[in-house]
C-alpha cells in the first residue's frame, strides 16, 4: 500500500509506527524497518540507512506525535520540548519552493535520509498551509495513541474510533462504580 496519497497520510503513517497496548508494534526497530516504512510510504532512499538513522527517525516520530497530542487537548503533553526539536532539525533538513502555474509547492532540497526527513517536513508545512495542522491528533485512549484526521465539524474529535471512546467511557464508568 503507498501512502503518498496525501501529506496527511504521511504524517499519521509516520506517528502511527510507535507501539501501543492495542498490538500495534515499533515500526522504526532497526535499519530494515525504517527502510521498510520509507518504501511503503513512496519515499525513496538511494543509500543505506543506519542506526543513527532510525534514532532521528523516532525523534523526529515523537517529536510530532507529542504536537498531535497537545492538538487533542492533552495538557501534558511536552510541546515546548516538540517545539524546540523540531525548530532546530529545521535547518538540518531545508526546503524550497516549488513554483509553477498551478502554484506553490513545499519541497525538500535533499536527497537519501536527509531528504526523506525533508518530505516529513514539507508533510507538516502543506498541512499548516492549508488550515487543517490542528486535525492531525493522537487517539486519548491510553492503551491505542493513535495518530488520526479529525472530521468533526468543530474539530472536537478525541478518539481514534468510536470503539477507542467506548472504552474510555467503560473505564470511567468502571471507576466510578468502583470508588461509589
Amino acid at each position: 500500500m503507498s501512502l503518498e496519497c496525501t501529506t496527511s497520510d504521511l504524517m499519521l503513517a509516520l506517528v502511527n509506527t510507535r507501539p501501543s497496548d492495542n498490538g500495534r508494534v515499533e515500526r522504526f526497530d532497526d535499519e530494515a524497518g525504517l527502510l521498510r516504512w520509507l518504501t511503503e510510504a513512496g519515499i525513496s532512499v538511494d543509500e543505506p540507512v543506519t542506526g543513527a538513522d532510525v534514532v532521528a527517525a523516532r525523534e523526529l516520530r515523537d517529536a510530532f506525535a507529542t504536537i498531535f497530542r497537545a492538538h487533542c487537548g492533552c495538557a501534558d503533553a511536552p510541546v515546548e520540548a516538540a517545539e524546540g526539536y523540531l525548530r532546530s532539525i529545521a535547518g538540518r533538513y531545508p526546503l524550497v519552493l516549488r513554483i509553477t502555474v498551478d502554484g506553490v509547492r513545499v519541497k525538500t532540497s535533499q536527497t537519501g535520509l536527509p531528504g526523506a526527513f525533508g518530505t516529513v517536513l514539507a508533510a507538516a508545512a502543506d498541512l499548516s498551509a492549508r488550515g487543517i495542522w490542528s486535525r492531525l491528533k493522537l487517539c486519548k485512549n491510553p492503551s491505542c495513541y493513535a495518530g488520526f484526521f479529525d472530521k468533526t465539524k468543530n474539530q472536537s474529535g478525541q478518539f481514534c474510533s468510536s470503539g477507542c471512546g467506548a472504552q474510555v467511557s467503560m473505564r470511567a464508568y468502571r471507576s466510578r462504580i468502583k470508588t461509589a
